[in-house]
């Protein structure tokens, strides 16, 4: 439908060290180096939102990334887009996550580095951190992945931080993303809110009945019809009618968007427009608005998951106190960084934000308790 402003891989402006092509695209080879990366694996063990509760069906970054890239997919297939690259942006989009979620984002910010953001980190994961080839740090991944990845949310209009590998593989900051960028970082929003309330409703902290007394607000969903369903299936039923709206909505808006519009003709008229050219009406993005207040009030600020984050935040800002003061406990190779590296502080968040979950808790009882 709009294969003509697709990001096309014999279009692609490359790598940073070049390489020998296989019998794979290039973003399908970027896709594969992803899941096969060390920081992919350890998704299965860092937060989504129950922290310390390790119930089988709860979600964690692995579980939401897969969500994503499914959703994410789907929707550029039907747009007639690259899939593929819209795949790699997914998948990679929370590989610099901190362990404890949003919790140990704010605690790095907090403690370490003000302006840390977990986007610049997924960026120095993937372009430096992963260490597996010989002749080069990081995945090497496409100059589309990678400024994909980096500015999935929209432009970066202010930072301290630099994103240039190279004088020759450089990212504009000030132009949009890809469309398939644009795909993934919707898709992020679709999944989380669908899947945050299937977990929500799972744990009991709300549920069907407390959400029917906001029926207007969620007036895509037909209470009458859930309130003779089995619990498990009125929940899925919840869960997937929520993706639904939120999908077709925005394929709907895109469609719309991109053939009335004469002046998108080109990729490059897509990073040079004003604004995300995906998205939801606007009806609908005041929905997603509300859905995602009603998560922060309802769910994310309960009891049970503040008392949660109230004990990962103990655990983090004793870990990063304890490193601060002493990096006598850090691994050998960590060690290493530090005698070549005057940067201190960066080499402390590489290192916490490389933890999982569990590592963190470890650690803190082995070096804090």
């Amino acid at each position: 439908m709009f294969s003509n402003l697709s990001a096309l891989p014999e279009n692609s402006k490359g790598r940073l060290y070049d390489e020998i092509n296989d019998h794979r695209s290039l973003y399908e080879r970027d896709r594969d180096r992803i899941y096969h990366s060390t920081a992919f694996r350890k998704l299965k063990d860092k937060t989504q939102v129950f922290m310390f509760e390790k119930g089988d069906y709860y979600r964690n970054r692995l579980t939401h990334t897969l969500e994503v890239s499914q959703i994410a997919r789907s929707i550029s297939r039907k747009l007639s887009l690259n899939e593929d690259l819209t795949e790699c942006i997914a998948l990679s989009h929370d590989l610099g996550h901190s362990p404890f979620g949003h919790v140990g984002e704010e605690i790095i910010t907090q403690e370490l580095d003000a302006n840390f953001n977990h986007n610049y980190q997924s960026f120095r994961q993937i372009t430096l951190l992963e260490k597996r080839y010989i002749n080069f740090d990081g995945l090497n991944l496409t100059w589309e992945t990678i400024d994909g990845l980096i500015k999935h949310n929209g432009k970066i209009l202010e930072t301290n931080k630099n994103y240039d590998l190279s004088k020759n593989f450089k990212f504009d900051l000030n132009e949009n993303p890809s469309l398939e960028a644009q795909i993934a970082s919707l898709s992020d929003d679709i999944a989380y809110i669908a899947h945050d309330f299937d977990d929500a409703l799972r744990s009991g902290i709300l549920t069907i009945s407390s959400l029917a007394e906001n029926k207007e607000q969620f007036n895509f969903i037909d209470f009458s019809y859930i309130a003779n369903l089995d619990k498990s299936i009125a929940r899925n039923y919840f869960s997937r009618s929520i993706m639904n709206y939120l999908i077709l909505d925005l394929l709907n808006e895109t469609e719309n968007t991109l053939s009335n519009n004469s002046q998108i003709r080109s990729i490059e008229d897509v990073k040079i427009n004003t604004n995300f050219l995906v998205n939801f009406s606007p009806p609908v993005l005041d929905k997603v608005k509300f859905l995602k207040n009603f998560l922060f009030e309802f769910f994310y600020t309960s009891d049970f998951v503040y008392k949660n984050r109230t004990q990962a935040e103990k655990i983090l800002v004793s870990i990063i106190k304890l490193l601060n003061n002493d990096t006598s406990m850090l691994p050998s190779k960590w060690k290493e960084k530090l005698q070549s590296d005057t940067d201190k502080q960066q080499i402390i968040v590489d290192y916490v934000c490389g933890m999982t979950d569990q590592y963190a808790i470890n650690f803190y009882k082995k070096y804090v308790t």
